[in-house]
């Protein structure tokens, strides 16, 4: 039976065993072992008989311990969550008791967003962003927890999307930054699924660079080429991210009116696109499209350079 005592702030010291543990947790006792002999989750009091006893912080972080497990967080990344839990935080893992002194890295941001701790999520990613710039909280921060959460083999409970909550949380931050871009805008950047995140990284970092853009939502079905010309019929630029579904409409389109379409690849591009301009970076994309739009003159409705 857990022993308790009152202690000088009137709250009530829990002192559990091992067996009590195991058993709140659902998990056996060699395992809490386990974790207390390489981890270091142990108990952290004593009895007047010198039997160790888990206090209702050393179970807070089991708690913590076992979730993330559960979520597909390895054992030892969980840990490092699980030790930094504050004791008055309500089990809810924070790296330190400080909100600006949390650890801001790729494993923290991931741990959180297994929790659906969207709040802690969101602050972190702020934090970052206005201590850096937006492309390089996504490539050294958000892209590689991205890649942590993907790696996971362990299905999501219902309403619990890991890596939709840490994305929503990277556009809240973005938007934050990035002055409001008009209809007018003279880039449209047209992006598959799979870099769509990729294209508002580069429309703020374009807008923090004075280029007004805006993001064209990747299609679940294949638009049709008219729809898709559409989209770039009154822009300057049209930057092509990934393999968008209908770039050939959108590319000929540009042509058509004179205008260009820039396309970013990290490998080959396809023949009929061969001699558009190309970077194989978002930083590099950046620079590459602001000389374009300063050296380029502004078509008119007909086409015609002015």
């Amino acid at each position: 039976m857990p022993e308790a005592q009152s202690g000088p702030d009137e709250r009530v010291t829990v002192r559990l065993t091992v067996a009590a543990v195991a058993e709140r947790l659902g998990v056996a006792a060699s395992t809490l072992r386990t974790w207390e002999r390489r981890y270091g989750l142990g108990p952290s009091m004593r009895t007047a008989g010198r039997h160790r006893r888990y206090s209702a912080e050393d179970v807070d972080r089991l708690e913590a311990m076992r979730r993330l497990t559960r979520d597909g967080v390895a054992p030892a990344d969980a840990a490092r969550v699980a030790r930094g839990l504050d004791p008055d935080s309500d089990a809810v893992p924070e790296l330190t008791a400080g909100h600006a002194d949390e650890v801001l890295d790729p494993l923290s941001m991931a741990a959180a967003a297994v929790e659906a701790d969207e709040q802690r999520l969101h602050r972190m990613i702020a934090r970052a962003v206005r201590q850096s710039e937006g492309l390089s909280v996504w490539q050294n921060l958000v892209r590689p927890a991205l890649d942590l959460l993907e790696a996971r083999d362990h299905g999501d409970q219902p309403g619990r999307d890991p890596v939709s909550v840490l994305g929503a949380a990277l556009l809240a931050a973005l938007r934050s930054v990035a002055p409001d871009s008009g209809a007018d805008a003279p880039v449209i950047i047209h992006a598959d699924h799979d870099h769509h995140l990729d294209a508002h990284v580069l429309a703020t970092e374009l807008a923090v660079h004075g280029v007004q853009a805006r993001v064209l939502r990747p299609a679940r079905r294949r638009r049709d080429a008219d729809s898709a010309g559409s989209a770039a019929a009154h822009v300057r630029l049209a930057v092509l991210l990934g393999n968008p579904h209908d770039a050939s409409a959108v590319v000929q389109t540009m042509r058509e009116s004179g205008r260009t379409a820039f396309v970013i690849s990290l490998t080959g591009v396809p023949q009929e696109f061969a001699d558009l301009p190309r970077a194989r970076t978002l930083a590099g994309a950046v620079h590459e499209i602001a000389d374009l739009l300063s050296e380029r003159p502004v078509p008119d409705a007909a086409g015609a350079r002015r």
